[in-house]
């Protein structure tokens, strides 16, 4: 498979979420959440947006502290300070030079003690002029709405729910990065099968390459491939193995 972005109907959904806090009112709401499915793209178009934008990255973690978060955009942007009042103003105006959004993925981590970490990094964003992206599971998403942090939920902006593939985004994406050419019925098989995660669908473009390869073919049709099951959630395999 080859490595490249595939701009698909969720890359549209993000940029006009993007766009919505760009062009905000208010300069205190300048959060978006980005939410979604296991394998539907979140962690792959913050990789490519934050590239092309220069974003600094940050990944959330079971129990992250204050200070962790601290040390860790210290490390990311190579600003500190000699204490905390430093520190924190010297971020403020690496930001404000730069313009270069903030990402938090896995940002559910920085929820405990009344978010006090999505609050730093909001006030940063926030006096910068800058975007804080917070990314997590569409099942974690009814958190950032909790009692107790109107601090963080009245500053979202926008809010993008990345969804499963469509069968037109299957088609463009083995277009785009399968190294050999499929017709429309194995497009749709490995459709249904993947139920439109991107990551199953990357797994079966590797076995679609590996029996092209083996065939000594360039394309493959229906036929190459009949009863063949090109892709699996691990879980859903152990399960049907127990039965």
């Amino acid at each position: 498979m080859k490595q490249q972005f595939v701009e698909t109907s969720n890359f549209k959904r993000f940029m006009a979420g993007v766009a919505a806090v760009s062009a905000r009112g208010s300069q205190e709401a300048c959060i978006l959440l980005l939410t979604g499915e296991p394998g539907t793209g979140k962690t792959c178009m913050t990789d490519h947006y934050g590239s092309d934008v220069n974003a600094i990255y940050l990944e959330g973690v079971p129990g992250m502290s204050l200070t962790f978060v601290r040390d860790y955009l210290s490390r990311e942007t190579n600003v500190y300070g000699k204490g905390k009042f430093e520190q924190y103003h010297g971020m403020v105006e690496f930001f404000r030079r730069s313009q270069y959004p903030i990402i938090l993925d896995e940002a559910q981590h920085g929820l405990p003690h009344r978010a006090e970490v999505l609050e730093y990094l909001r006030r940063i964003a926030e006096n910068a002029g800058v975007m804080l992206i917070l990314v997590c599971h569409s099942s974690e998403k009814h958190r950032f709405a909790s009692r107790g942090l109107e601090h963080i939920s009245t500053r979202v902006s926008d809010v993008v729910e990345l969804k499963r593939a469509s069968l037109d985004d299957c088609a463009s994406y083995f277009k785009t990065l399968c190294e050999v050419t499929l017709d429309g019925e194995i497009v749709e098989q490995v459709f249904k099968q993947s139920s439109g995660r991107y990551r199953l669908m990357a797994n079966a473009g590797k076995t679609l390459e590996t029996i092209a390869k083996k065939l000594g073919k360039t394309n493959l049709t229906a036929t190459d491939v009949k009863g063949l099951r090109l892709c699996e959630d691990a879980m859903t395999a152990l399960k049907r193995e127990a039965k």
